[in-house]
């Protein structure tokens, strides 16, 4: 998650204007839940955790995704260092769908290649569990993001993970996570790059009915944001990337990250406040069901399911986006509603 805000895409296949019924169904229900929404996942949540840095223990999986598991039928992650390849045969026993998240190094080849690696094999022993894997997350932001690769970069992991994905006889989307706006093929963001080589790997390297590409989205940053109603930033959003993505890359749109934090440096405000928080999610959770002026569902995710301390080095906000919040807290900031 970064401060930005962000876009949305819908499906169509490339052969025709009708969608085929394979396409039909991808662009609507990529995860099986009648709802559309999931929750994003990262492990950190205990004060001194933190990506690359702490091994997240099997039990402590284990009970995040139990929780999960009370009220989502499917979410997220951005990598399988720190021993959360173990995520995907917990994420089954529990009956929950995938999306697999492979972190991209920057410039370090050799690192994120063994990284797509695990993701595959893990993949490869439950592949009714993972739904897609995601290469890289906002991968194209420049602005103070330590974890910048260039997206022709990212592509060429891209490629690899394919060729990776065939020999292993996977048959799943292979897609990536990248700014909304990135998507935009009139992109003049200073601090973001367009991420077309991404775009075009989405759509060369899949079949028709498997492509997709995961944009992240935040009325939260738009500017006038309301959080009972996101209409207006959404459809900002729409006009700002969805219809390149669309239109010259047959691509479906997943939402990567959507959300509203709840606190600013640690207390309530006027504007990051659990009400609010919980209002916003109430109305996204109406928008990604297809309750909005294009009448479209949209799988999405919620940002996120536990607040991450580790993250305050990036902002006021950064550690207070969390339906829950730090250290193993077992009661959710507000009534989370069965999504079932």
């Amino acid at each position: 998650m970064v401060l930005l805000f962000f876009v949305i895409v819908s499906c169509k296949n490339e052969s025709s204007d009708t969608p085929s019924p394979e396409a039909q169904e991808v662009e609507k229900d990529v995860f099986a839940s009648v709802e559309h929404l999931g929750v994003c996942y990262g492990p950190y949540h205990n004060d001194g955790q933190a990506p690359l840095d702490t091994a997240i223990s099997k039990a402590q999986m284990e009970a995040d995704l139990t929780l999960i598991s009370k009220n989502f039928d499917f979410f997220r992650t951005y990598t399988v260092a720190d021993s959360m390849d173990q995520v995907v045969g917990i994420a089954a026993s529990l009956g929950l769908e995938l999306a697999l998240g492979a972190h991209c190094y920057p410039d370090d080849s050799v690192t994120t290649i063994a990284e797509i690696d695990k993701a595959i094999m893990a993949a490869k022993q439950h592949p009714s569990t993972v739904m897609c894997i995601v290469i890289g997350n906002e991968t194209n932001l420049k602005y103070q993001n330590p974890n910048y690769v260039p997206p022709a970069k990212v592509a060429e992991y891209m490629d690899y993970a394919h060729t990776k994905m065939i020999a292993e006889g996977l048959d799943m989307p292979l897609s990536a996570c990248i700014t909304g706006t990135g998507a935009d093929d009139k992109n003049t963001y200073p601090h973001e790059d367009y991420a077309g080589p991404i775009l075009q790997k989405c759509k060369d390297l899949n079949k028709v009915h498997h492509r997709l590409i995961f944009l992240t989205i935040y009325p939260y940053f738009g500017a006038g944001s309301n959080p009972a109603n996101i209409d207006g930033n959404m459809q900002w959003s729409y006009e700002h990337g969805m219809s390149n993505a669309e239109d010259n890359f047959d691509l479906c749109v997943m939402i990567g990250e959507i959300g509203w934090p709840s606190a600013n440096d640690g207390k309530p405000t006027s504007r990051e406040n659990v009400a609010n928080m919980e209002t916003n999610f109430k109305a996204s959770l109406n928008w990604v069901d297809g309750k909005n002026i294009y009448n479209k569902a949209y799988n999405s995710f919620w940002f996120e399911m536990f607040d991450e301390p580790w993250k305050v080095k990036y902002g006021p906000i950064e550690s207070y986006w969390g339906l829950y919040e730090k250290n193993g807290a077992q009661t959710p900031k507000f009534p989370i509603p069965d999504l079932h």
